[in-house]
């Protein structure tokens, strides 16, 4: 299991490179990011929100190229802010592995615009510092996306509903955590409590 872990971990960074090479604007979400902000959870994908200025969407483009990138669904891959408008989330197999692209994640307004004032770069090995939406807009996420599953029938709609929740709640204490310690230090700063 451990071994998987790092495999996965290697065709993460992979991906995060690629994008790095081809020098996307991006904010790292999704399970991934919450594991570097410090949940305890195994994931086994990246999710990234792209700036969609046409120039960022190109090299997005060139960046899925060079993976081999191709849509879950099987339609043909197309990166405009058309298309990225009209699918919420695009679901792509690389030669890495699965990678999502999400314009505009839930509980945000404008997407990569409105996350990249609370991401940093956050050192992942490899030379690679993306950036990593913050923990009060990971939670601020998952409690949205919760919220819309609690929408849906069914049964796995509950379950990702259950899981959302529960990860929302981790976030927040990480946040409880990291605000003491600044306090502690006399770092106060607002971090977005009010989630």
């Amino acid at each position: 299991m451990l071994r998987e872990a790092r495999l996965r971990a290697g065709l993460s960074q992979q991906e995060l490179a690629a994008l790095h090479r081809n020098y996307v604007n991006y904010v790292l979400i999704g399970g991934l990011a919450r594991v570097i902000r410090g949940t305890d959870e195994i994931t086994s994908g990246v999710d990234v929100c792209p700036s969609l200025r046409p120039d960022n969407l190109e090299r997005v483009g060139k960046a899925l190229e060079e993976l081999e990138a191709r849509r879950t669904d099987r339609r043909r891959v197309a990166v405009d802010e058309e298309t990225l408008a009209g699918d919420p989330v695009i679901r792509l197999r690389t030669s890495m592995g699965e990678l999502k692209l999400v314009a505009e994640p839930a509980g945000t307004r404008r997407g990569f615009e409105d996350l990249r004032r609370g991401a940093t770069h956050e050192h992942i090995g490899e030379g690679l510092r993306p950036q990593v939406a913050s923990v009060a807009d990971l939670a601020r996420m998952s409690a949205a996306l919760a919220h819309e599953l609690g929408q849906e029938r069914g049964r796995e709609a509950e379950q990702l509903r259950v899981l959302e929740i529960e990860r929302s709640r981790e976030l927040r204490r990480i946040m409880e955590a990291e605000f003491g310690l600044q306090r502690t230090l006399g770092l106060e700063r607002d971090i977005g409590m009010d989630i």
